[in-house]
């Protein structure tokens, strides 16, 4: 890849290297893998999974990689080499002025959020494609003697599918940052100005144009007021009559402690109000978190700026996998691959609290994503509790319940629940060896015909580090 070439240098040098790869063997038994309700098939699925993760950090780059290929003996209409991929990359061009920020992913996703998909690459379903993202944003850097800081970026974006059916998108965006420096102590300001121009292998385009000013003044130590003014013009397919108008917002920030802060605001765009919501509270052994965002967004977006493999849990720690020490694959909650533009209102909220050996995650989400383009509205709805504790030296076990519930309306009109009950037990039988056994539940109700099933799976793993 381009990473491995710009930044091979820097192994030479005086940067600090860290590597691991492993392998995984495993086999995977479904009772159900057509996910149907009337023509049940058992199946039993060997898959084989190398990985390898290399990070490295020196005086004027750096480099985090971590990546997998899963390889299994399905076939039908699963693939049987599905890539994994998280790389992000950054350098110094030219000191103190020029800088180039790099990165790609590789994952799989649904292609229809609302239809029948499986939970990963081993279903026999066609509603899954392979997304491929890499982008490249060099910029430029300086400081005015405290006054000001300036940053001009731009960013190249491309997002490509395995499946030809779907659209592939790319993106040029310039954008332009002019914020306040030290000089300024009790207030803050931020000038940005961007143009972003989107298309597609349709042919069509979308343009988003904001210029606004951001504002801030810290009354005491706890509290800061904020707000935020300026303008958007956009082009993008929409049943409204003017995707332009003015952008405004307030808010207040409230820190009573170095672990706890909430910040709320609201205020106005071209499509309607606008509210957000963060808060964070840590103590020594729990977490909580909220966050309320509303977004003018699309699945392009979404789909590039996913996170493939969670490098740290609710307490800011790293969790690699027990042997191989490569961060954990995770799935997002992502809409439909399309074309459209939406508003994402989205609110969630998450709590975590560890003893000695055990933790407990507690989790609910919402989600109301209104399409610019039509009358149709996708509201979703997640609740979840995961329990993970350690046995003993060598074995831990963990067990989860999720729900979620999907509603489309306007164009369409589908109703989904989904339950997901799993439970696992990890084996630590060398130094370098490990052992999975795990049992899932899944029940997926629909009031579409021919989108109900249930599934019972067993999998069991080997992973060893090379």
């Amino acid at each position: 890849m381009g990473s491995g070439v710009l930044f091979s240098p820097v192994t030479a040098s005086a940067a600090e290297w860290s590597r691991t790869a492993s392998v995984s063997a495993g086999a995977v038994y479904s009772d159900n893998v057509n996910l149907s309700d009337t023509a049940k098939q058992g199946e039993l699925t060997a898959t084989l999974t190398p990985s390898v993760s290399l990070h490295g950090k020196g005086g004027r780059a750096s480099l985090d990689l971590t990546g997998a290929l899963e390889i299994n003996g399905q076939g039908g209409n699963t693939d049987t080499v599905n890539p994994r991929l998280q790389a992000n990359a950054n350098a110094e061009l030219y000191e103190r002025l020029a800088f180039i920020d790099l990165s790609a992913t590789a994952t799989q996703n649904a292609i229809d959020s609302l239809s029948v998909s499986g939970i990963d690459n081993l279903s026999n379903s066609t509603n899954r494609t392979t997304s491929y993202n890499y982008r490249i944003s060099p910029y430029l850097k300086s400081r005015f003697k405290g006054i000001a800081d300036t940053e001009l970026r731009y960013t190249y974006n491309e997002l490509n599918h395995s499946e030809n059916n779907l659209s592939d998108t790319s993106s040029d965006e310039f954008s332009l940052s002019v914020a306040s420096g030290p000089e300024f102590a009790d207030w803050s300001w931020r000038v940005n100005a961007s143009d972003k121009s989107t298309d597609n292998s349709q042919g069509e385009v979308s343009e988003f144009r904001t210029a606004n000013l951001l504002l801030g003044y810290q009354i005491n130590r706890q509290w800061q007021i904020n707000g935020t003014v300026g303008t958007e013009s956009n082009d993008f397919t929409s049943v409204q009559s003017s995707q332009d108008g003015s952008i405004w917002d307030v808010g207040v920030r409230w820190t009573p402690s170095a672990r706890t802060q909430l910040e709320i605001g609201g205020g106005e765009r071209f499509f309607g109000t606008t509210k957000r919501l963060s808060l964070t509270h840590k103590s020594k052994r729990s977490v909580l978190t909220a966050s309320y965002t509303t977004e003018l967004t699309d699945s392009t977006t979404l789909l590039s700026n996913q996170v493939v493999f969670l490098a740290t849990d609710e307490f800011g720690n790293f969790i690699p996998h027990p042997v191989t020490g490569d961060p954990y694959l995770i799935t997002l909650d992502l809409p439909s691959i399309g074309l459209s533009t939406f508003v994402d209102e989205r609110f969630a909220l998450s709590y975590s609290v560890r003893g000695r050996r055990t933790t407990l995650t507690l989790s609910a989400d919402m989600s109301e994503q209104t399409y610019q383009d039509s009358t149709r509205e996708v509201s979703t709805m997640g609740l979840g509790a995961s329990l993970s504790r350690t046995l003993s030296d060598k074995v831990s076990g963990d067990v989860s319940l999720n729900w979620d519930q999907q509603e489309e309306s306007g164009t369409g009109n589908r109703e989904n629940d989904f339950w997901r009950l799993q439970a696992g037990i990890n084996r630590q039988l060398g130094q370098k060896t490990n052992l999975r056994f795990n049992y899932s539940f899944t029940d997926r109700s629909s009031n579409q015909a021919g989108q109900d099933y249930q599934e019972n799976r067993l999998s069991l793993t080997l992973t060893h580090t090379l």
